[in-house]
């Protein structure tokens, strides 16, 4: 019976069509924004991401988030250190700065300065250039962000930041970051050069965990012992996360497309499968003659349903990952599939078709047996 429930929903090519590629189109549109939803969330706190060696972070205490960040004393560097529990650690410096083009316009930059033996946070992969050159006098990383707009800058270009000469002896790949504007990576004294400020300079500490020790106890004692703000890596990229997601409107904005893939697809899914069943009430009630119960009816309805439903959410997934496929992670649409939005996607369809089942149903069981014979 269950072939014989394929074989008819195969059948009618014209509403079999209709309901994958109805389906199809809201899994892509639920999976491409969510996809893009995602890559953006994580590009907020890719700089805490990209410092692996990092376990702990520690900060000024009233620190929220990644972007949020108010100087501290070159000291706490000794302090935490004295911890235990603290392996190594070491500064790490975050500043803006304005810097002149070789075309005479000037743009905003980010400004990483890091230790110059530990190097910890300075970008590892490369365009072109001679990363190795970063100590030399006046050195810098250039990352353009993939934007057409930067690429002017090119290694060998001298720039001038906030009035002060940065030489570029390499061209940075680092992972895209939030805002749209160009890093500039070089070492921590020379960051502050370019980045002129208060008496206090160092933005975070940057610690390493001694093996055995856990790393939530450890930041909690370096708070204890510092009167600092100390997050452990994972902590201090999902408190990120979360502040632009309750604080911007980027989640209300991606949920109200992705609500709306769904609304379609329950739509189109809903009138073409009861419309299906309308014009195969028949078949229906022929089987019901031949002495089917209303109870393999209604599996044979809802194997149709799930049947084109799993379909619709693969044709949907490939042609969402195809499009995330051609574009790479340097480009300014972010694109993060994970496997919980796969499972997600796949929830939201299974509920469509489920729906659109379910109403279809009530007609194959109210279907009488003599309608075949008239």
């Amino acid at each position: 019976m269950f072939r014989i429930a394929l074989r008819m929903l195969a059948g009618d090519t014209g509403k079999y069509l209709a309901l994958v590629l109805g389906l199809a189109f809201s899994t892509t549109l639920i999976v491409q924004q969510g996809s893009v939803f995602t890559g953006l969330m994580r590009r907020a706190a890719t700089q805490v991401e990209s410092v692996p060696q990092a376990d702990i972070w520690v900060m000024d205490g009233a620190t929220r988030y990644f972007d949020e960040r108010r100087a501290i004393e070159d000291t706490a560097v000794q302090r935490v250190r004295g911890v235990d529990g603290v392996e190594w650690a070491e500064p790490i410096f975050f500043g803006m700065g304005t810097a002149q083009m070789p075309d005479r316009t000037f743009a905003s930059v980010q400004i990483v300065g890091v230790d110059r033996a530990a190097r910890l946070g300075l970008a590892d992969r490369f365009e072109d250039g001679r990363p190795e050159a970063i100590a030399e006098p006046d050195a810098v990383y250039w990352d353009h962000l993939n934007l057409d707009i930067y690429k002017q800058v090119r290694t060998g270009t001298t720039l001038e930041i906030n009035d002060r000469r940065a030489r570029v002896v390499a061209l940075a790949s680092a992972p895209r970051i939030f805002l749209s504007t160009p890093t500039v990576y070089t070492t921590y004294q020379r960051a502050l050069a370019y980045s002129p400020g208060t008496r206090k300079r160092l933005t975070f500490v940057l610690v390493k965990v001694k093996p055995g020790h856990d790393h939530g106890e450890v930041a909690a004692r370096i708070a204890a012992a510092t009167g600092l703000g100390a997050k452990t890596r994972e902590t201090f990229f999902w408190d990120t996360v979360f502040f632009y997601l309750k604080n911007t409107g980027i989640g209300i904005n991606f949920g109200l497309t992705v609500l709306l893939g769904f609304i379609v697809g329950a739509a189109v899914a809903g009138q073409t499968f009861f419309t299906f069943i309308m014009e195969n009430s028949r078949h229906f009630a022929a089987l019901k003659a031949m002495g089917l119960s209303n109870r393999t009816l209604v599996l044979m309805v809802l194997l149709q349903a799930l049947a084109v439903g799993v379909l619709g959410w693969g044709l949907g997934v490939g042609a969402a990952t195809l499009f995330g496929h051609n574009i790479t992670d340097r480009s300014v649409v972010a694109f993060l599939l994970t496997p919980q939005l796969l499972a997600i996607s796949f929830l939201g369809t299974l509920v469509t078709v489920l729906l659109a089942g379910g109403i279809s149903v009530r007609r194959v069981v109210a279907v009488p047996p003599a309608v075949v014979f008239r």
